[in-house]
């Protein structure tokens, strides 16, 4: 890709791929996911299932749950269509979130962060490995 074609993605806002690895333009930050690594770096265990590191993006024209890996906050990005009004932008990413990993909303629960863009997602039941794969799983086809 010349720095032409770079530049006019960059203007235009559109996903990109360089070098194997998906770029993504958020809030002027570019984020790249080379994989497995880094969606684990946003991952911890809990005794009742897993913690996610979220920033999100409420109020966007699309959702996209993850959109981009934040290397510096260790944290996923995620784009939310719900303005962040009474609650909603959460709803929408723990019902985002249960979508991917084929589990009941009940088991996703915003645990902190929630007047906040940084969010921690408790999510029940299921194993860092699973919580990684489910995570990769709703990637595909996205660049």
């Amino acid at each position: 890709m010349s720095s032409d074609d770079l530049f006019r993605s960059i203007q235009n806002n559109t996903a990109l791929m360089v070098e194997g690895k998906s770029l993504s333009r958020l809030g002027g930050a570019f984020l790249f996911m080379n994989g497995p690594d880094q969606i684990r770096e946003a991952i911890e265990p809990h005794p009742k299932g897993v913690l996610i590191r979220f920033e999100v993006a409420p109020g966007s024209s699309r959702l996209l749950v993850p959109s981009g890996f934040n290397p510096w906050r260790k944290s996923l990005e995620a784009k939310l269509t719900e303005k962040p009004t009474k609650g909603k932008a959460n709803l929408q990413l723990e019902r985002a979130l249960a979508d991917i990993f084929g589990i009941g909303a009940d088991r996703v629960q915003v645990t902190a962060g929630q007047k906040s863009s940084r969010k921690v997602v408790l999510v029940r039941g299921i194993s860092t490995d699973e919580a990684e794969k489910g995570l990769l799983g709703s990637r595909k086809g996205k660049s």
